[in-house]
């Protein structure tokens, strides 16, 4: 899209010190974010809060009450200052400095448009229509197209000039003719567009097909040598729409009658000057077209030429024959400045001169060949072309000819052909041998000669290729120059031997780089293989890359072949005729370029032969400008001033109250002005687009604003000039931006107020600021008290009990109200050794007495007391659970008990309740000793378990060995012996005199308890769990009542305690946003935060915490995409009228990470994250009075960063989509959606009230044309989806740039938009659970492959959307060319490779080859997601069928994710901070980014050199950035670009290039750099994005 030039007004938008990253629109709403910030070490809930309110801190805000449905906290009138480091202030202003001491070298090339104070307002007219205000196609491109829709016309415009656009618009419009007679009934007719040579058959085949998404086939000799027939013909006719061949074989297909005249609709003759004497252009004129009996039947005729004279005849002469002959009329120029700003033509013609060669020289190899095989057919042509090379070349390329035409391998084909020959001629057998003899003596003879080296001297090289390298030198002084330049010569040999020449070491120049552009040809003269037209596409392509700099080329390349604008053309050899001459110099069409002749010194024949054509050039324009008026197109070069005063009509408003006046004149100035006030990204500048069409009275202009605009289009008045119906437009437009207050009374625009949420939002977070916040411990289910008569039971079990490795029974946990089910989850007991704990509810509650009641409280404080040390006044009504033995083993079916009361065993609560402890005596047998619960009194962190009694031991005997020492302090104090006694008494030294114990008393072994309870970590080992063996006397120490399977089992009760509150405090935070039936197991994962950094996926955790379960991370990644699916239905649905940039920020709005924190901290969703692991001390319930034990201080705060509360919100809504996935349901997490953006614009419940709210637009609801129900038959053919409203496919591929004057149909950015979001979401989920166990960073760089340009471009063009793009753009069409042709080479090659393996077939070619191509045009991406958008919306918001097309077209190539490992990696930024963190160990760097102030300006044409170019005009525009990449204060490397994304692409990987080639002692040399090595674990700083 052309871009407006920079006005002398005050900036609507002010650069940012960072430019955004392209795609950002966290960035594009708020600019760059600054480096990172300190954390708050406040509380920041209140300032949060305040921050949703209108600005006063009144915190009640109703988002309802918002104006235009914006919230008010995203607004900021007072925004606090970014906090930027002087280090960065520094840089920015270093690098300013450095832009502005630099500006002229980054502006080279680079063409600005300034507009002064004095300039008139016709002057400023006239540079915005050549500059800014025409796009394309061109007028004139535009009124040809016109006139060839109405009579049979030949195009006569320059080379460069945007012929090809003009045929391609005529077969579109004409195959859509087509296809409505058809539905009329009418019979099939056939497009024949006729080339004059096979290369040119692929060519533009390849350009038709990539634009016209109709059947169409090509066709040349070698292609149906044999096979042509009735049957063939009749095939390719019903088969195909448009035909692309050679001339001869349409004549000699009509000549046949297997095709008549009647049956073809358009005839297009590309180079019609060819169309004279009895060549095949002419014969079918002749022969058929005039002989047609059905005048009315005969087809249309456009021919396409850059002259009419191919001949040394008049031009008058010429046109009027070719005239006669086409049956055509001429339709050229009225005067060549209407081409101005489309082709550049050469600055200036120069002639150089050389040396005339000695006449009759022979080189002395030459003479023994002759000699040897003179008399030789075969060499009948080579001698001939040597004695050539001799006198014209030098003597060194006549010997190098013989050099490489017997190179090793040809000797044997030469022996062949010499016998075909010699049999063809009837000679006997002992000429052929004689002959095969001279031939290997000729061989030898080479062989065994001494080949010189190359000199620039006239004994080496001719003085006409001495002068040719001078030239060359001269072009290519700089080693870096970008500069293009063909060398035309007549024959193939020539362009062959020049080309080797300059690879030769004396010869070579630093920067050239050589290449060869010749025809097939037919071999016999030369020793090159016969060349391909592939091989010549090769060639091209490589010179438009820079692979190649200076060709060497044959007449092929004077006209058809697209080849790229060129800085200089050498005429090495002469043209012949006006048209070689017109052709040759129309590729010199750089700013600046230059056309050379070479002629010899002192030879009239070539100075006659200049000045022939220059007469023939300037009769030739005298001829066009004295053609009639109705011959001529118009163009737009007249006074603007002067047609303003001729119409009479024109019109005029005053606005009511300021005197404003709106003129036509000032229309144009005041709407270019109204669009730059639009929001766009800063490095894009946008312009309104016109397209002016021929009426009826005159001409008619439509004007076109950018999608950001609140009104799309405007139709002016018809006039009789182009250029006053262009005021009109931009007049009409203006009074509707005035009506719909879009300009204020002073003609104004006032666009920058209608959107202050967009312009002044914060909308990102940062990561690194956390604040301190209220955390909830336990469950609201456990703050239901009082005395109890009904309980819900819930049996704890091992699924492995062995694992414990020591007996245990479940545990009963009792509660007041029923408890969700808990996921299972694993407790942890050892080296391998582990269980899961299953918390299986039973069916029946509970009817309790006082008793049981008693019972059940005395169990549940002696567990406290006795196993965890912890005293508390017993009070039933204050438990929040009870614990109860259970009468059943783990193995037992739990939620089969019909019976509660039946699996309590009841007799284990009595007897605990009515004993404190077992009573002891010494007396007691020896069974006693087995199998006891004891606990130290004195020291809580003492229990055992007994294992009987030892006879063999007395308690006055010394502790064994290996009994770890106790950690009381007497054992290490007053102890004096360390003997048994003294091991099981742990009083301190002035209690142990209140008590004497018996030295003579039973001693027992026990295993000592750890007091590790942590079992939640996995990596947990035997050392931690497993009991200590010692040896006790009993007198000191409680034998506790309970039985040691009910201690085994409580034992673990802290972590499943502490597991099972964390699980339902999730559940609580999912019922107070109204989703509690999400998966209790996905709650708890959502609401977990294990490490500070948690949501830096790629990052070493800091400061983790064991034991929590899954963290929040993938399920953030899954949830963070269903919200921008979500979102993104929602405001398409229901905001139907908005323009795509205002959709992206409509969005932002809702999904932003501001948002999502200040909507979470509204309903206090941040107290319920689950930030802290197991705590031995956390898990004990509240509101128990403490009697005796350590007491408990629990903090009840925990610090999160802002960023950590938003991102629980997205895995809330991952957990919701996850819980009902299997059954195809959205709606829960919908509602999540709907729960944590609070927004009006989002207020869905179920998944159907998306299309409940959906209001078909009328134009998706029309009847169809025949066109757009032509195109759905063929999709649902190839794609398998049938559109019932034609009309959405149609729209998906409507290109912005596409007029609504040709089509009624709105551009795809908003079916893009829709179907970006649902591509997005249907990968996510693909990755998710292809790979269970990958971590969010490992799934977003695979995302990243599947979802980029790179691979969807690729994609589209296999499915072949290409070709169904409709664009108005010259630029986007000459892209599509190049990418196609270089992804069909790549799929080709890829194919091959994989065919050539044993066993391999073309189907199993590797699917990654799309990776190392180049980017695709954005368009091809576009339509792609816009196709996905469209079959959403046609299927009435069918998921299922984004679903099946992912199936089906996208997974195919994702079935080995493998091949993408390094797909994110090798992103040039990301590779480079790899690079500067890990091998340089420097962090202190960064990406900058800034405009650079100048417009680049393409100087190409329109159509990029010719037929690669199709639907639209005008040079490329676009402001430019600097990107850098700055270190330690330092310029590294830096790139000038349109765009800040690919601007830091090119630098960083200019900055991989030097860095490459250095140590890291030299660079830290260069760049002052101490940086040493980063801590792990550290965050980034300020290095700039990616992406």
């Amino acid at each position: 899209m052309a871009q407006p030039p920079p006005l002398p007004l005050a900036s609507l938008h002010t650069q940012q010190e960072v430019a955004p990253s392209d795609g950002n629109l966290t960035e594009l709403a708020q600019g760059a974010v600054d480096g990172p910030q300190s954390i708050d070490k406040h509380n920041q809930g209140s300032e949060a809060k305040a921050s949703t309110a209108d600005g006063d801190g009144n915190g009640d805000s109703d988002v309802d009450d918002d104006v235009d449905g914006v919230k008010r906290w995203v607004v900021n009138p007072e925004p606090k200052p970014h906090k930027i480091s002087e280090k960065r202030r520094a840089d920015n202003a270093a690098f300013q400095l450095w832009i502005e001491e630099n500006q002229h070298d980054l502006s080279k090339r680079v063409r600005k448009l300034e507009i002064g104070d004095a300039e008139s307002a016709s002057a400023l007219l006239r540079d915005f229509e050549n500059r800014k205000i025409i796009t394309s196609p061109r007028d004139y491109q535009l009124e040809l197209f016109e006139r060839a829709k109405t009579q049979n016309t030949i195009a006569v415009l320059d080379t460069g000039s945007g012929k090809t656009l003009i045929a391609a618009l005529l077969l579109r419009w004409t195959l859509q003719n087509e296809l409505e007679d058809r539905a009329k009934g009418a019979p099939k007719r056939t497009a024949f567009f006729l080339v004059d040579k096979v290369a040119l058959v692929f060519q533009q085949h390849a350009v038709l097909a990539c634009n016209l998404d109709y059947p169409i086939e090509k066709l040349c000799g070698e292609m149906i040598d044999g096979s042509e027939s009735k049957e063939f013909w009749a095939k390719m006719f019903d088969d195909n729409m448009v035909i692309v061949c050679t001339a001869e074989i349409l004549n000699n297909c009509l000549s046949h009658s297997w095709i008549r005249m009647d049956q073809i609709n358009l005839l297009v003759f590309d180079e019609a000057h060819h169309t004279k004497k009895s060549h095949p252009y002419a014969r079918i004129i002749k022969d058929f077209y005039l002989q047609a009996e059905n005048v009315e039947k005969r087809p249309r005729i456009l021919g396409m030429t850059a002259s009419p004279v191919d001949a040394r005849i008049e031009p008058e002469k010429a046109a009027a024959e070719l005239e006669a002959l086409l049956h055509s009329r001429i339709a050229t120029v009225a005067d060549p400045t209407v081409l101005q700003g489309t082709i550049s033509k050469p600055r200036k013609e120069i002639v150089f001169e050389y040396d005339r060669s000695p006449a009759n020289c022979e080189a002395e190899l030459q003479r023994s060949l002759k000699a040897l095989v003179g008399g030789h057919e075969m060499f009948r042509k080579p001698f001939a072309f040597t004695s050539y090379a001799a006198s014209e070349l030098g003597f060194w390329i006549a010997d190098r000819f013989w050099q490489l035409y017997f190179k090793e391998g040809d000797t044997a084909a030469m022996e062949a052909k010499t016998i075909r020959n010699s049999r063809k001629r009837g000679d006997l057998d002992n000429v052929s041998e004689q002959h095969i003899n001279q031939l290997r003596e000729a061989r030898r003879l080479v062989n065994d000669h001494t080949f010189l080296s190359p000199s620039l001297d006239q004994s080496s090289l001719s003085g006409k290729v001495i002068k040719l390298v001078e030239i060359l030198q001269e072009q290519y002084m700089d080693a870096d120059s970008d500069r293009k330049c063909i060398v035309f010569v007549n024959q193939r040999n020539t362009a062959l031997l020049l080309a080797d020449l300059f690879q030769q070491p004396e010869i070579q120049m630093p920067g050239l780089q050589v290449g060869v552009l010749m025809g097939g040809g037919t071999g016999g003269s030369g020793y090159e293989s016969k060349v391909s037209f592939r091989d010549q596409v090769l060639t091209i392509l490589k010179f438009r890359r820079g692979e190649l700099n200076c060709i060497f080329a044959t007449s092929v390349a004077e006209e058809g072949l697209d080849i790229p604008d060129c800085n200089a053309i050498i005429r090495f050899d002469l043209y012949d005729t006006l048209i070689q001459y017109i052709q040759s110099r129309g590729r010199a069409r750089q700013a600046g370029s230059e056309y050379i002749h070479l002629i010899e010194r002192g030879n009239g024949l070539h100075l006659g032969k200049i000045a022939q054509n220059k007469q023939h050039e300037d009769a030739l324009r005298k001829f066009c400008a004295a053609m009639p008026e109705d011959r001529k197109l118009a163009g737009n070069n007249y006074n603007m001033e002067y047609l303003l005063r001729k119409e009479r009509d024109q019109k005029q408003y005053t606005v009511p109250g300021t005197g404003a006046k709106l003129n036509y004149t000032r229309s144009l100035i005041c709407l270019v002005t109204f669009t730059a006030s639009l929001p766009h990204p800063p490095e894009v500048i946008i312009a309104p687009e016109y397209v002016v069409s021929p009426v009826v009275g005159g001409f008619q202009c439509e004007v076109m604003m950018p999608s950001t605009s609140p009104i799309s289009n405007a139709v002016g008045k018809i006039h009789t000039t182009k250029a006053v119906a262009k005021c009109s437009a931009a007049f009409e437009m203006c009074l509707a931006l005035l009506k719909g207050k879009y300009l204020d009374d002073h003609l104004q625009p006032i666009f920058t107020k209608q959107l202050p949420a967009m312009r002044n939002a914060r909308l990102a977070i940062s990561s690194r600021k956390r604040g301190y916040y209220d955390m909830r411990l336990k469950p609201e289910i456990w703050s239901t008290l009082g005395t109890p008569s009904e309980l819900y039971v819930v049996a704890l079990v091992l699924a492995n009990p062995t694992a414990l490795s020591r007996p245990s029974s479940p545990l009963l946990l009792l509660t007041r109200q029923p408890i969700p089910e808990i996921t299972p989850f694993y407790l942890f007991f050892g080296t391998d050794r582990s269980s899961q704990v299953l918390c299986t509810p039973v069916a029946e509650s509970v009817k309790l007495r006082q008793r049981e009641l008693d019972s059940l409280a005395a169990f549940t404080f002696r567990i406290f007391k006795d196993v965890f040390s912890k005293e508390y006044e017993p009070k039933a009504e204050d438990l929040p659970y009870f614990l109860a033995p259970s009468r059943n083993s783990h193995t037992f079916d739990f939620s089969s008990a019909k019976d509660a009361n039946g699996i309590i065993k009841w007799e284990t609560l009595d007897f605990v309740r009515e004993n404190e402890a077992i009573k002891y005596s010494f007396d007691k047998p020896d069974d006693f000793f087995h199998a006891k619960f004891v606990s130290d009194p004195w020291d809580g962190s003492r229990k055992f378990y007994l294992r009987g009694r030892r006879y063999d031991l007395k308690p006055t005997d010394t502790v064994p060995e290996g009994v770890v020492a106790p950690r009381h302090r007497a054992w290490r104090t007053v102890c004096k012996s360390h003997d048994i006694l003294n091991y099981s008494n742990s009083l301190w030294s002035n209690a142990r005199s209140l008590f004497d114990f018996s030295a003579d008393q039973p001693v027992v072994e026990a295993g000592l308890l750890p007091i590790r309870r942590n079992l939640l970590d996995e990596n947990i080992d035997d050392e931690d769990t497993e009991l200590k063996k010692c040896f006790l006397v009993l007198e000191p120490l409680r034998i506790s009542s309970l039985p040691v399977d009910v201690v085994a089992m409580a034992s673990n009760f802290p972590a499943i305690i502490h597991r099972i509150d964390s699980a339902l405090v999730a559940l609580d935070a999912c019922k107070m946003l109204g989703l509690g039936r999400i998966n209790p197991k996905l709650a708890l994962e959502a609401f977990t935060k294990d490490s500070d950094n948690s949501d830096e996926h790629d990052a070493e955790k800091v400061n983790f915490r064991v034991g929590m379960g899954s963290n929040y991370e993938r399920l953030e990644f899954l949830g963070d995409t269903f919200l921008k699916m979500a979102t993104t239905i929602s405001i398409y649905t229901l905001v139907p009228d908005k323009s795509e940039f205002e959709y992206h920020v409509e969005r932002m709005l809702l999904i932003c990470n501001r948002n999502l924190f200040n909507n979470a901290l509204e309903v206090k969703l941040e107290e319920y994250i689950r930030s802290m692991a197991f705590n031995r001390r956390t898990w004990y319930p509240e509101n128990l009075t403490l009697i005796r034990g350590k007491r408990i201080d629990v903090s009840r705060r925990h610090v999160l960063a802002d960023k950590s509360i938003a991102d629980v919100c997205e895995a809330l809504i991952g957990a919701a989509y996850l819980t009902t996935r299997e059954k195809n349901d959205f709606d829960m997490a919908i509602q999540a959606v709907t729960a944590v953006v609070k927004d009006p614009k989002h207020k869905m419940k179920t998944y159907s009230d998306y299309y409940a709210a959906y209001e078909k637009p009328k134009w998706q609801t029309t009847t169809p044309s025949v066109t757009q129900t032509d195109m759905a038959e063929r999709f649902s053919l190839r794609m398998g989806y049938t559109f019932k409203h034609p009309q959405l496919l149609r729209s998906a591929f409507h290109h912005p740039t596409y007029p609504l004057s040709y089509e009624n149909l709105p551009s795809y950015q908003r079916l893009e938009f829709l179907g970006d979001a649902l591509l997005d979401m249907v990968c996510v989920d693909y990755l998710f659970y292809r790979f269970p166990a990958a971590d969010p960073h490992w799934l977003t760089e695979h995302k990243m492959a599947m979802v980029s340009n790179r691979f969807l471009g690729c994609l589209a063009y296999t499915l072949g959307f290409h070709k169904s793009i409709l664009a108005n753009s010259a630029a986007i069409q000459r892209d599509l060319a190049d990418y196609t042709a270089e992804i069909g080479e790549a799929l080709r090659a890829a194919k091959e490779e994989a065919a050539s393996h044993e066993g391999g077939t073309e189907d199993n070619f590797k699917r990654s080859f799309w990776v190392d191509c180049a980017r695709p045009p954005k368009c091809l991406p576009d339509v792609l997601e816009a196709y996905i958008g469209a079959v959403f919306v046609d299927s009435e918001y069918d998921y299922g069928e984004v679903q099946a097309f992912f199936e089906k077209h996208v997974r195919p190539w994702f079935e080995d994710m493998q091949l993408y490992d390094t797909f994110a990696n090798k992103h040039p930024v990301t590779f480079l901070g790899a690079m500067m963190q890990t091998q340089l160990h420097c962090h202190d760097w960064r990406l900058l980014v800034k405009g650079a102030g100048v417009v680049a300006v393409d100087e190409a044409d329109a159509e990029g050199g010719g037929a690669l170019g199709l639907i639209g005009g005008g040079p490329a525009k676009s402001q430019q950035v600097v990107c850098a990449v700055w270190v330690h204060g330092k310029m590294l490397a830096h790139a000038v670009s349109s765009s800040s994304h690919y601007g830091k692409i090119a630098a960083a990987k200019e900055a991989i290039k030097i860095l490459g080639k250095m140590g890291v002692g030299e660079f830290k040399a260069a760049y002052g750099c101490q940086c040493v090595a980063e801590v792990e674990g550290l965050l980034e700083a300020h290095h700039g994005s990616a992406i």
